[in-house]
């Protein structure tokens, strides 16, 4: 029950930090799995609205909401484990892949001239897997 306990502590902490800090000339704004903080007016931008508000994900923005999706049912293989058992594999390679899919946002964004998008989600999520699912990967 412990393992679980920290394993499912893990993924929701991984979720929970920011994603990508992303720079530029005037500042800085965290992206979270859920959205994004502004400083200057203080308010939280969610994914839904963005993308309402948008119309559609741009195509430099699409592994955002992949990321989301694969850490959602990362989270959601989590809470079946600590509510009865799964099998651990699953919620560690979703939690890797949306690790990889934060580190191409973060390669994306900073591809635009001025903007330096430092991508400290995917070590977030790839720490969450190392220790929530270390053990069993290693088959321990």
């Amino acid at each position: 029950m412990a393992r679980t306990r920290r394993r499912l502590a893990a993924v929701v902490l991984a979720g929970a930090l920011p994603w990508v800090a992303v720079t530029f000339d005037g500042g800085w704004y965290p992206v979270f799995a859920f959205g994004f903080l502004h400083f200057d007016p203080f308010s939280f931008t969610a994914l839904p609205t963005y993308v309402a508000r948008v119309g559609s994900v741009p195509p430099r923005l699409s592994a955002w909401p992949t990321a989301t999706l694969l850490y959602a049912g990362a989270l959601a293989a989590a809470v079946v484990d600590y509510a009865v058992g799964f099998d651990a594999r699953i919620p560690a390679g979703l939690l890797f892949l949306a690790g990889v899919d934060v580190g191409l946002l973060a390669l994306s964004l900073s591809r635009q001239a001025t903007i330096l998008a430092v991508p400290v989600g995917a070590l977030w999520l790839w720490a969450a897997v190392w220790v929530g699912y270390g053990d069993a990967l290693l088959g321990e």
